[in-house]
């Protein structure tokens, strides 16, 4: 008999099933479909978290993080002003101690996509840097980034509602992204 494995899902609102108008529509739900009978679901994902409040102790095989985009908003004119030092520097913090808790486990990391709002060149290049620093610093903790802006990239008329929030196709397309990386990246055990 198989030992059931944990997946351990962290992050916001591009993570649950609140904007999608379906239980079980949010990406977690519908990459733990793909995963099969084995896995438990520990789902710590909810509306609204910056990264401070991301729980840092919970264990599990298999990671998803969704963070970032709350915390660009919240603190923007801050990011606009002074650059995304401080953005950067937190997410890697919060990466290292997740990875701490978690040596072996497959962590993917998704990055930020574009609000569906007019958005300024200063705006646009925050996100940028942003995005730039999730990807290194998920690099450097072995984590697998889940492309969610470019595959959202023009296509923000279907995959989001309220501006912002994942509908049920959007939400699809994450957890595809997830999928995707689960099948190129997990180690049998």
């Amino acid at each position: 008999m198989q030992r059931v494995k944990t997946y351990l899902a962290l992050g916001d609102s591009m993570s649950i099933d609140d904007y999608t108008g379906v239980r079980g529509g949010g990406a977690v739900n519908q990459f733990l479909q793909t995963l099969g009978k084995n896995w438990a679901l520990d789902d710590r994902t909810f509306d609204g978290c910056l990264m401070a409040a991301v729980p840092e102790n919970g264990r599990g095989d298999l990671i998803t993080l969704t963070i970032g985009g709350n915390d660009l908003l919240w603190n923007r004119d801050k990011y606009l002003r002074e650059g995304i030092d401080d953005f950067q520097r937190e997410h890697a913090e919060l990466l290292a101690k997740i990875r701490r808790e978690n040596p072996p486990a497959l962590f993917i990391v998704g990055d930020i996509y574009e609000p569906a709002l007019p958005l300024s060149n200063a705006e646009l290049r925050g996100l940028s840097a942003a995005n730039a620093a999730i990807h290194k610093n998920s690099e450097q903790v072995q984590a697998v980034v889940a492309p969610i802006h470019d595959t959202f990239q023009g296509r923000s008329h279907e995959f989001l509602c309220l501006a912002i929030e994942p509908t049920l196709l959007g939400a699809s397309a994450i957890a595809k992204l997830f999928a995707d990386a689960y099948q190129r990246n997990h180690r049998q055990s």
